[in-house]
């Protein structure tokens, strides 16, 4: 009797005890690694995933597109594994300013960009002004040159 009573009593407090990570026969469970994740999710083996891939088997779509959207650093519509990786370990307002600081490198690019087109588009300009002038000094060369020959006749 004894032993019907303490054997379930000993086996219910054991339970806790054992690790949450392993399978009833005691076998470990493995989490894979992001790494691994990333290779399970990238289908076509390209290297990267997009927002299909990355949200395709997930419980919550609307929430997984988010996620994508915010992992999406760069912005070109896929996740690298880098881009993947980014934010593992990091709260919320570090990935933001890690964000805001691509956002405003990328500006800087931007207008860089934008003032050596302007410089070239200025050269272009005084180029074609030098050219123009050039002509009518020449035209206006041609003119008096005509207009003395008949002032001689």
């Amino acid at each position: 009797m004894k032993f019907r009573i303490l054997l379930p009593l000993g086996i219910a407090c054991a339970l806790p005890l054992l690790p949450a990570n392993t399978y009833a026969d005691g076998q470990a469970k493995h989490k894979p690694s992001p790494q691994d994740v990333f290779k399970m999710k990238d289908k076509d083996k390209d290297g990267f995933l997009s927002q299909e891939e990355f949200v395709d088997g997930s419980k919550d779509p609307a929430k997984a597109a988010e996620a994508f959207l915010k992992k999406d650093i760069n912005g070109d519509g896929k996740l690298s594994l880098a881009e993947f990786l980014a934010g593992e370990g990091k709260d919320e307002a570090q990935l933001e300013a890690e964000r805001e600081a691509k956002a405003r490198a990328d500006a800087q690019v931007r207008a860089q960009q934008g003032i050596i087109i302007d410089e070239r588009t200025r050269a272009e300009l005084k180029a074609r002004a030098e050219q123009k002038a050039k002509a009518e000094q020449k035209a206006k060369a041609e003119a008096k040159a005509k207009a003395d020959k008949w002032n001689k006749k």
